[in-house]
């Protein structure tokens, strides 16, 4: 899931490779990828208040503001992206002008996603890949047993 969630990220973050049209729809199916992916870390989501001033080191403090930043500015793109929309809103028949104070958070915070998420990636880059060593394990459990039947 984290997969799609990247290669969708990285399409509706690049919208000269899609076209507005296009990166406008992508980013509505964008949020879907997104929800699961914050329901599938909900309970480490719950449980950062109470460890954060009490458990947690530094690096992991840091972790958590960063993510609680990041997850603020994808908010914010997506809610200006809907307020800039020249192709979605328009062909659902909704009206809008478009408010250059939008179109500058769209654009400036569109900008700075990439590296964001860069950022986000290396914070958790050794339990992607512990997930990534336990599910090849898992796998290779399966492929065998299922070979030796």
């Amino acid at each position: 899931m984290d997969v799609w969630l990247l290669i969708g990220f990285v399409l509706v973050c690049v919208p000269q490779t899609t076209g507005i049209p296009i990166h406008e729809w992508i980013s509505l199916v964008f949020i879907v990828p997104l929800v699961i992916h914050i329901l599938l870390h909900w309970e480490w989501i719950k449980s950062v208040p109470s460890k954060f001033f009490a458990r947690f080191s530094g690096e992991s403090k840091f972790n958590a503001v960063w993510d609680v930043i990041f997850y603020l500015a994808m908010v914010m793109v997506t809610l200006s992206g809907f307020l800039v929309s020249e192709a979605m809103l328009p062909q659902l028949g909704i009206p809008l002008v478009i408010q250059p104070f939008w179109s500058e958070i769209h654009h400036s915070l569109g900008n700075m996603l990439m590296p964001m998420l860069g950022i986000h990636l290396a914070l958790h880059w050794t339990w992607i890949k512990n997930m990534t060593k336990k599910m090849r394990q898992s796998n290779s459990k399966k492929a065998n047993g299922e070979a030796a039947q």
